[in-house]
């Protein structure tokens, strides 16, 4: 746009109008802006704006060079110079009607609106009291972040705590299993070595007496009468058994003991060459009690599809808790689930609802390659929600009520595992369980 084009239009116009560059040169301006300024046109053309108006050069170049480069009006204020007396105080309104070229600045257009004294006092203390409401939410919001900072320093802090005191118990729990499998072991390996040798005894006394048998068949009276009185056919016959389920009952003791020896590994951190199945293993022996029959359920079936593993090399007394937490989450999601489809007032007994929804754990484990092995722990119970999968190994998330969980059994888990280098990941869905999944290298 041309002067002369400005012009035209902005004669007829009643408020000042100016055209200015974005250096603050004068290029045009109406006469209502030139009675403003006090000045003929001709005499404010070539002029620079700075040099009529009270405010700082730098001040002016800057509004005006953000007016060059936005078609929106841009707000500004501005004080003209007066020979005598106070300023005029203006508002201005400018925005870009020509954007600068490599031959020549951009060209603004100006409007000015002549404001009292009191209209900018009163727009002062609004800005006033903006900037200070803009600090103070900007100070609310620093506190904030240093009061959100000082949360989670204050987390990390319980959480691992908490850990430690979890450690610390399963360390205890190890040394209390150590100990009571060391003291049973001795007895147990003496009377089950010991019961070979009476059941050799046992049968050479009574080849003994079928001797005697044979060579007196007619015993005196007073033996008939004790063989009588003893019942010695059925005494043959129980002692014979008795001996049997002694030599049962020991060789059970014998494995829960070497169970709770591998058990009592929980606070091992040292990493060796380690079976995993028998860490599996250890981990049921714990919850056999929880695994069979009982009057409260019919119990869970345990499906073992053991692979031909390798030795890996890992801490086995962290991995006996990651089986042993991953287990007890499925008994527990088994007997959740129980509770859900079995109620007293549905008609149903709670044997009926088993046998049609029987409790499974599946332990599956298989070579995956050459560098890594696979466990995988599922259970048929109720899922887990998928809006939550996310959740599950953060510390302090837990789905059971109050007092039940700590929400971080998984959390522990998912560490030990990435201690490992390992992965652990679940899959979950209401119409078949919930299935955990660990990968775990060979040689760490």
């Amino acid at each position: 746009m041309t002067p002369d084009q400005f012009l035209k239009f902005a004669q007829v116009l009643p408020e000042p109008l100016l055209l200015v560059t974005s250096a603050g040169e004068i290029l045009a301006l109406n006469q209502p802006a030139a009675r403003l300024f006090n000045k003929t046109s001709k005499a404010l053309i070539g002029q620079c704006l700075t040099e009529l108006v009270t405010d700082s050069s730098e001040k002016v170049i800057d509004y005006l060079q953000a007016c060059s480069q936005s078609r929106q009006m841009i707000l500004g204020a501005l004080t003209i110079h007066q020979a005598q007396g106070e300023g005029i105080v203006c508002r201005s309104q400018g925005s870009v009607i020509e954007p600068r070229s490599l031959e020549s600045p951009a060209i603004n257009l100006l409007r000015l609106e002549k404001r009292s004294s009191d209209q900018f006092v009163v727009l002062n203390q609004k800005n006033y009291a903006l900037s200070k409401e803009i600090q103070q939410r900007q100070r609310i919001q620093v506190e904030l972040a240093q009061s959100n900072e000082t949360l989670r320093q204050t987390l990390l802090k319980l959480q691992n705590a908490l850990e430690v005191v979890q450690t610390e118990k399963m360390s205890g729990l190890g040394h209390l299993v150590a100990g009571i499998a060391h003291e049973i072991n001795n007895p147990i390996s003496f009377i089950h070595g010991n019961l070979t040798y009476a059941s050799e005894y046992y049968d050479d006394l009574l080849k003994l007496i079928q001797l005697y048998q044979q060579e007196y068949p007619n015993p005196s009276r007073v033996i008939q009468q004790e063989i009588k009185a003893l019942d010695l056919d059925f005494l043959r016959q129980d002692i014979k058994q008795l001996l049997q389920s002694m030599q049962t009952g020991s060789q059970r003791i014998s494995e829960i003991v070497k169970s709770l020896r591998n058990f009592s590994r929980l606070d091992e951190a040292i990493f060796k060459a380690v079976d995993i199945h028998e860490g599996l293993e250890a981990a049921l022996m714990i919850l056999q009690s929880r695994l069979n029959p009982n009057k409260q359920h019919s119990g869970i079936e345990v499906i073992k599809e053991y692979g031909e593993l390798p030795l890996i090399s890992c801490s086995p007394g962290q991995l006996n808790q990651v089986f042993m937490n991953l287990l007890n989450n499925a008994i527990d999601a088994l007997e959740e689930a129980k509770r859900v489809r079995w109620s007293p007032t549905d008609g149903r007994s709670s044997q009926e609802v088993m046998q049609n929804h029987p409790s499974r754990i599946w332990i599956r484990t298989q070579k995956l390659n050459d560098r890594y092995i696979a466990i995988f722990i599922k259970d048929n119970g109720s899922g887990i929600p998928a809006h939550i999968h996310h959740q599950i190994f953060n510390p302090f998330f837990t789905t059971k009520p109050v007092g039940k969980g700590t929400g971080l059994g998984l959390s522990i888990c998912y560490q030990i595992i990435d201690s490992h280098n390992g992965r652990i990941n679940v899959m979950s869905d209401p119409a078949w369980g919930t299935e955990f999944s660990i990968e775990l290298p060979i040689v760490y």
